[in-house]
């Protein structure tokens, strides 16, 4: 990126350039498409040592589609079944230094993430 904003020169025009890579990029990162749905938690869960509290989650899917993740034998629904300090199963990974709502991923560009609601 230094390369870029120095042909372009300094100032204004450079800065401008830079903010808007940043947003592009951030928006990539994210799930691209609609809600897979809502998910009911009843209790609170811990997955793979971390806590998900009760409450209405809202599952994004990227990579995957809506039916692996969510339902009764979704990914999330297994993933919350295991015992607290089972690890997920292969090749799946909890990320925990995500930014925004808890993020799991099985590949680069495959996973979903499980946003809450409400309590």
């Amino acid at each position: 990126m230094k390369n870029l904003v120095l042909k372009l020169g300094a100032g204004l025009a450079a800065l401008t350039v830079v903010a808007t890579l940043g947003v592009a990029s951030a928006r990539a990162q994210g799930p691209q498409t609609p809600s897979c749905g809502n998910y009911e938690l009843a209790k609170d869960k811990k997955v793979d040592g971390t806590l998900f509290a009760k409450g209405t989650y809202q599952l994004n899917a990227f990579g995957i589609s809506c039916e692996k993740v969510i339902g009764k034998y979704g990914l999330f629904d297994q993933f919350l079944s295991q015992k607290s300090t089972t690890p997920l199963p292969k090749p799946w990974k909890y990320l925990a230094g995500a930014v925004g709502a808890p993020k799991f991923s099985a590949a680069d560009g495959v996973g979903f993430r499980a946003q809450l609601l409400s309590d």
